[in-house]
């Protein structure tokens, strides 16, 4: 574009030169012009990303044309068409890097979203093990409040008073339910001596020396295959020798402190007795010191009386 341009300036700067007074009916320049132009417009990254730069090279091109159809110098309407095309090549430039920025942005904003996505299952997982461990303690809560309310109860149960009031009405209610309750069991552990023999295992080392001196002893006696049967005879009750020596002898067994454990119940009296029975159409519970019998006294108010 710029050989085409330096060409036409050459051409009026000859022509100018020479004194030349007509022109050419129509410059190229103006021909370039609207062919990059008509470029930029079908460019879909222009619209988007430079429509402010390719306004500004349609409106050099329609000054030039203007300038053009109003018979202006030839020079003024070359420069116009010149710098129309420069202005939508730069339109071209100009969408391309927006358009590049923009894609990177975009990237920018996935990766940065699926960081945040990752970070939010992270802390889903996080919040969920808190979660059960928290339900875990108010499970432990809840069972150790349970046990200290029963605990209370026997307590308040053993300290209110059961005695019959003067001229108190009672009645017999039905014991549908008896448990005993007890304290837990105890491991009960000893010491005592224990005697050890150490002799009823075969003696190895006796067995083998024996078996060698007897294989020795063996061979000494007649010769050939009389001499080999020796031999294996020798050999086999000297090891027969060796291994029971020692046996009975009276340091083989000794004593050791061996310790023994056994699980016991608790050895003290029952705690109480849970006792359930129904009065007045509801049902009842007291904890009481001995067994109940197939009924228990009890005042209008199903309080247990004795």
């Amino acid at each position: 574009m710029f050989a085409k341009s330096a060409t036409s300036v050459l051409t009026v700067a000859i022509l100018a030169a020479s004194g030349c007074a007509s022109f050419p009916d129509r410059d190229p320049a103006l021909d370039d012009a609207r062919l990059s132009l008509d470029g930029a417009r079908r460019n879909p990254q222009v619209a988007i990303y430079a429509p402010a730069e390719f306004d500004q090279a349609a409106t050099t091109l329609r000054q030039a044309d203007d300038l053009a159809a109003n018979g202006g110098r030839y020079g003024d309407v070359h420069q116009l068409a010149l710098l129309a095309s420069q202005r939508a090549a730069a339109a071209q430039d100009v969408a391309r890097v927006r358009s590049e920025q923009a894609a990177l942005a975009a990237q920018r904003t996935a990766a940065n979203a699926r960081v945040q996505a990752d970070v939010s299952r992270q802390q889903a997982a996080t919040a969920q093990v808190q979660a059960a461990e928290a339900q875990r303690q108010a499970d432990e809560a809840q069972r150790l409040a349970a046990s200290t309310q029963m605990r209370a109860d026997a307590a308040a149960s053993s300290a209110y008073d059961y005695r019959r009031r003067q001229n108190e009405a009672v009645y017999e209610a039905p014991v549908t339910s008896v448990r005993a309750v007890v304290g837990p069991p105890q491991q009960r552990c000893w010491v005592e001596r224990q005697v050890v023999d150490s002799s009823g295992g075969i003696n190895v080392p006796g067995a083998v020396a024996g078996g060698v001196i007897g294989g020795i002893l063996g061979h000494q006696i007649g010769s050939g295959r009389g001499q080999d049967l020796a031999t294996g005879i020798g050999a086999v009750g000297g090891a027969v020798v060796g291994a029971n020596v020692g046996h009975n002898a009276p340091e083989a067994a000794y004593t050791q402190d061996v310790q023994r454990c056994e699980t016991v119940s608790a050895g003290t009296p029952l705690d109480y007795w849970d006792v359930t029975y129904n009065f007045g159409g509801y049902e009842h519970h007291v904890q009481t010191t001995t067994p109940p019998g197939r009924t228990i006294w009890v005042n209008a108010r199903g309080e247990p009386r004795v």
